[in-house]
């Protein structure tokens, strides 16, 4: 009996943490639109990504900040109220500063809505921030303690974010932690706010933010929001799940300020991978390609799952490999050179035309679109991609190559 591909496959990671299958994903619209690329989408436009973020497996959406303006105010009204009365299954999450009035407008669109929204209040912690803002974080505490007073009096659930909690200090970070559990915060959330982390910290940093939390006797949720500066913000995230954080926060294709946040995308692969079943596949390549559009931005081509290069190949000695796996089953085509099947996400291998190209592959890519593939063919194909240096990425292009292939040189005198 023939073995199937992955009995051929070893690993040297890790056995899947089975933590990392009870993970809840959140997806920070508010983050996403802090990016300065991006357009401000419209309310329908932010409805229809809230309708595949739903569709995705997306636990929670965190939509904005109200007190911010009138505007602000109606939409984040308006998308709480479509995911009341539309049944998604996704928590919405309100920003609000320490600032009692803050919470006025989450109240009302609670009420407005009958759903139970979430508020976020966040608090800086950083040393270095207080320090430039010529703030007191005792103040700020108590600041907090009186906005906290507020929700938990008007029946308002919240979580307490610190933000650059990944450069605050031990001691302080657990006073703060104490304070927000004195408080009845349900989530805590850590914040890599300019991605200084590197796996090992974030992994240290969740694990005493848990310790302060187990020690205090508390139950809350604790989180975990990472900016990809260093371009580590899914190894950080991975580490911080794996360390106990149960919710793991990022937006769609790692939109974000600077340089972005951790993309959903590829942490919900790795969360399947693990065994975790919220999540539907098929969608991301759907989702990533409504963000991009509703947005005004580009998918980079060579984009991890989503992008319109990551499942392709141009190279000789890969695509021959890629041709003789394809006979072999579809289980050995997505293993032989992809580290993810593409068909998990509806997608496909795809074999292109370029320099780099072997006359087996380029004959077998013709052959299936049914052009001419014989020697002559082949070569006049393969001379085209190393003359100019491109690659041919679709029949219309390759049969254009062709035709000119087949025209008379202009130098060639015709017969008597």
């Amino acid at each position: 009996m023939s073995p199937a591909a992955a009995d051929l496959l070893h690993s040297w990671n890790p056995r899947a943490d089975a933590a990392l299958r009870g993970v809840r994903i959140e997806d920070d619209v508010r983050e996403s639109l802090q990016s300065v690329a991006v357009r401000r989408p419209s309310l329908g436009h932010r409805t229809h990504l809230l309708d595949l973020a739903a569709a995705v497996g997306v636990h929670v959406s965190f939509l904005g900040f109200p007190a911010a303006s009138h505007n602000e105010y109606e939409q984040c009204a308006a998308l709480v109220r479509h995911i009341v009365d539309n049944g998604l299954d996704i928590e919405p999450v309100l920003m609000a500063r320490a600032v009692p009035s803050d919470l006025t407008p989450l109240l009302e669109i609670g009420q407005s809505t009958g759903a139970p929204v979430l508020a976020d209040l966040y608090l800086s912690t950083s040393p270095l921030r207080c320090h430039v803002e010529d703030w007191s974080l005792p103040d700020m505490l108590h600041r907090l303690q009186r906005v906290a007073r507020r929700a938990t009096a008007e029946g308002l659930d919240f979580r307490i974010a610190f933000e650059d909690s990944t450069r605050t200090p031990p001691d302080v970070l657990a006073d703060c932690i104490t304070a927000a559990v004195d408080v009845g915060a349900r989530c805590v959330v850590l914040n890599d706010t300019v991605g200084q982390c590197l796996p090992e910290g974030a992994a240290r940093h969740t694990e005493f933010a848990r310790e302060v939390l187990s020690r205090a006797g508390s139950d809350a949720v604790l989180a975990w929001h990472g900016h990809n500066d260093r371009g580590l913000a899914l190894a950080n995230s991975l580490a911080a799940a794996r360390a106990g954080a149960g919710v793991i926060s990022g937006t769609f294709l790692g939109l974000g300020e600077r340089t972005g946040n951790l993309a959903l995308e590829q942490f919900i692969a790795v969360l399947a991978e693990a065994g975790h079943t919220d999540f539907d596949l098929k969608r991301l390549p759907e989702m990533c390609a409504a963000v991009a559009e509703v947005l005004h931005v580009d998918v980079p081509a060579h984009q991890p799952l989503v992008g319109a290069d990551a499942f392709s190949t141009a190279t000789g000695t890969h695509a021959t490999a890629l041709v003789k796996a394809r006979a072999m089953g579809r289980d050995f085509e997505d293993l032989i050179y992809s580290a993810v099947e593409a068909a998990s996400l509806g997608r496909e291998q795809t074999l292109l035309m370029g320099p780099n190209s072997s006359g087996r592959s380029i004959a077998t890519i013709l052959g299936e679109m049914g052009l001419p593939a014989d020697d002559a063919a082949v070569a006049a194909v393969l001379d085209h991609c190393k003359q100019r240096a491109t690659t041919l990425r679709g029949r219309e292009e390759a049969a254009r190559v062709l035709d000119l292939a087949a025209q008379p040189s202009p130098h060639t005198v015709p017969p008597a």
